[in-house]
């Protein structure tokens, strides 16, 4: 299994859009993608323009296939006008 651990940091006064973008992605996500388990986007408690996913795959086909869905695609373009810097991602591989 393949956990993904992605965050995103909004411009000022973009907190709002950034959340509702993030809540869209992750519905969109759930519904339509058996490869992934859990896609879940969390806020900060102390800043709302802090943004978290944990997503967690069957392999590393389920996540390459997420990042080539035209829904992703679409909301990261999006997102690139209104966050302060790229995403930071880190992949990690479930311990047995």
């Amino acid at each position: 299994m393949i956990t993904v651990i992605a965050k995103l940091k909004s411009k000022p006064g973009q907190e709002t859009l950034l959340a509702q973008g993030c809540k869209q992605l992750a519905r969109e996500v759930r519904e339509k993608e058996e490869g992934c388990l859990m896609y879940i986007p969390h806020v900060a408690a102390d800043n709302p323009a802090e943004i978290l996913f944990v997503e967690k795959y069957v392999d590393q086909a389920a996540f390459d296939a997420h990042v080539q869905t035209p829904y992703f695609k679409t909301m990261t373009a999006q997102f690139r006008a209104i966050l302060t810097e790229e995403p930071s991602l880190q992949i990690m591989k479930e311990l047995a």
